[in-house]
């Protein structure tokens, strides 16, 4: 339950609350609250710096096209709306190109919507944790700390639903392109079982 919780959060934070976490002993009130807001500040800015980049590639790269079968080879879809298959293109009409495009930014959409969320999620995380970890050493109970850190944390759980609630139409437009492009037809792994699981996953307590 919360152990847990509170043994991911130590990876996280300031070197002094690090050793704290490993010697479960409180660190030092003078060193602990600016040590703690300079690491989590960097770590922050790295984790933001590593986003902006995955969202910057977003619009030059190519986007792969995910499956559930190792075995089928690497799928892509480049800016101009190519649909390769292990770095070779398949011949496409004007309409589906057009179509494949179509699918590209919905996919560009919702890798960007999750960037955003990852960047508030790794303010947040960091906040949640130094509560967490406040809370054990100010003696609270398991209760108490999960009330504060759940407090915090449920806004980006909900943010990630709303992600799964843009999968019922990236669905559809994979399987119209399923019909209108063959060979992509092995890439359209979506179900509406899926996409239930994916909802139910952002919204579950990692606890439960």
């Amino acid at each position: 339950m919360i152990k847990r919780k509170l043994a991911a959060f130590c990876v996280f934070p300031s070197l002094a609350v690090l050793a704290a976490c490993s010697a479960g002993q409180p660190a030092s009130s003078a060193q602990a609250p600016g040590a703690a807001t300079s690491s989590n500040s960097v770590i922050v800015s790295a984790i933001d710096h590593a986003m902006d980049k995955a969202d910057a590639k977003l619009a030059t790269g190519n986007v792969t096209v995910s499956n559930d079968d190792d075995s089928l080879p690497t799928a892509e879809i480049t800016p101009q709306g190519d649909f390769l298959i292990e770095g070779k293109s398949v011949p496409l009409t004007s309409a589906q190109r057009a179509e494949m495009l179509a699918y590209r930014r919905q996919l560009v959409e919702i890798a960007r919507q999750g960037i955003a969320i990852g960047k508030q999620g790794a303010t947040l995380g960091m906040n949640a944790a130094s509560a967490a970890i406040a809370g054990v050493f100010s003696g609270e109970s398991d209760q108490q700390i999960r009330k504060r850190v759940e407090a915090q944390t449920s806004g980006i759980r909900n943010a990630a639903a709303k992600i799964c609630d843009r999968l019922p139409a990236l669905m559809t437009s994979q399987q119209k392109l399923a019909v209108d492009v063959p060979a992509f037809k092995p890439y359209a792994n979506l179900t509406p079982s899926k996409i239930a699981e994916c909802r139910d996953h952002a919204l579950r307590d990692s606890d439960n």
